[in-house]
């Protein structure tokens, strides 16, 4: 699965803690964060520290895979998106 975007990764969170069967909050006790801020993750993922976006990746038993667009191999001098 591809995610470009942190609305896609905080949606495909927060349907990995419904499969599980976890409540926001069951999930915050699992590596000690409040209800409040897998809330605030679900719903506004843009303004979460990277810290905080590792722990509940833990809480709710997945990982991150970082690979290279296929399209391109992007070199030190060239971009292909703006930011």
């Amino acid at each position: 699965m591809f995610i470009r975007s942190p609305k896609e990764l905080a949606l495909l969170i927060s349907n990995q803690r419904k499969k599980l069967k976890l409540s926001q909050a069951e999930v915050g006790k699992l590596v000690g964060l409040k209800q409040q801020t897998i809330s605030e993750f679900e719903i506004k993922p843009e303004g979460t520290k990277l810290n905080t976006l590792f722990h509940i990746l833990s809480a709710v038993n997945l990982d991150i895979k970082i690979a290279i667009k296929d399209d391109a191999i992007i070199t030190k001098n060239e971009w292909k998106e703006e930011w």
